[in-house]
């Protein structure tokens, strides 16, 4: 999934000339992501993407994770098995769903060389007792935002120095292009990060893929406002 997220209100004024935009993917679609390299480094794009199921990867996908984190894009987390982590910790308690869903996959990814820091919640589902367990061990925590309030999607509008929104920028989602355009227009003006999150690129076989021609139109507004794609390490330091 890719997300546009927003910097917090510890970063000082200033700081963020003309505004920034951190462009999220979820899941493990390494191989489509991978073939799309090419696309985001023409768009000048770096992401940041938040993997799980990395338990399953071939050696081949994870050599291909390395080679992203090389070209500049972050490798972060997202659970082992892609679950419901409010609903576990209900059935099964925080501590076991800590070591299944947090611990597991994040030793291997670890251990396999990669810099985790940054994680990011599966449906979005969370609670503040997650929160504050899982920022014990990642610099920072990621949902999403909705339709009620994409606002959230500006990290400096939460208030919440460590915990992001990001506003499902999929080309099936309800958020489009004219309120894409219109919160990165809020990204330069209050000199904010704005946070979005996406799955698969440009596979029009998926629901859950943001399109060419969209990431063309987000790459071609940040180089007209002055904005800065930067990976969410970058925003939360």
């Amino acid at each position: 999934m890719f997300v546009l997220v927003a910097c917090h209100k510890g970063v000082p004024e200033g700081n963020m000339k003309n505004g920034q935009v951190a462009l999220t993917f979820d899941d493990a679609s390494i191989d489509n992501w991978y073939d799309n390299l090419r696309l985001l480094d023409s768009l000048k794009i770096k992401a940041t993407f938040y993997i799980c199921n990395y338990h399953t990867l071939s050696k081949q996908q994870k050599e291909r994770l390395k080679e992203m984190e090389r070209r500049g894009h972050e490798i972060a987390y997202h659970t082992t098995t892609h679950a419901d982590l409010a609903k576990e910790v209900a059935r099964n308690g925080l501590a076991q769903t800590e070591e299944k869903e947090i611990l597991q996959d994040l030793y291997k990814m670890r251990a396999d060389g990669f810099k985790v820091e940054n994680f990011a919640y599966p449906y979005g589902s969370h609670t503040a007792q997650l929160n504050t367990c899982l920022l014990r061990t990642f610099k920072s925590v990621r949902a999403l935002s909705n339709k009620q309030n994409y606002y959230k999607s500006l990290v400096g509008e939460t208030g919440e120095k460590n915990v992001l929104y990001g506003a499902n920028a999929d080309n099936n989602s309800r958020l489009k292009d004219d309120k894409i355009i219109s919160l990165m227009n809020d990204a330069k003006d209050h000199h904010d990060c704005l946070v979005l999150v996406a799955h698969q690129i440009n596979n029009p076989a998926l629901a859950l893929q943001i399109s060419k021609q969209r990431l063309q139109l987000i790459a071609q507004n940040a180089k007209e406002k002055g904005l800065r794609f930067v990976t969410v390490s970058e925003i939360v330091k």
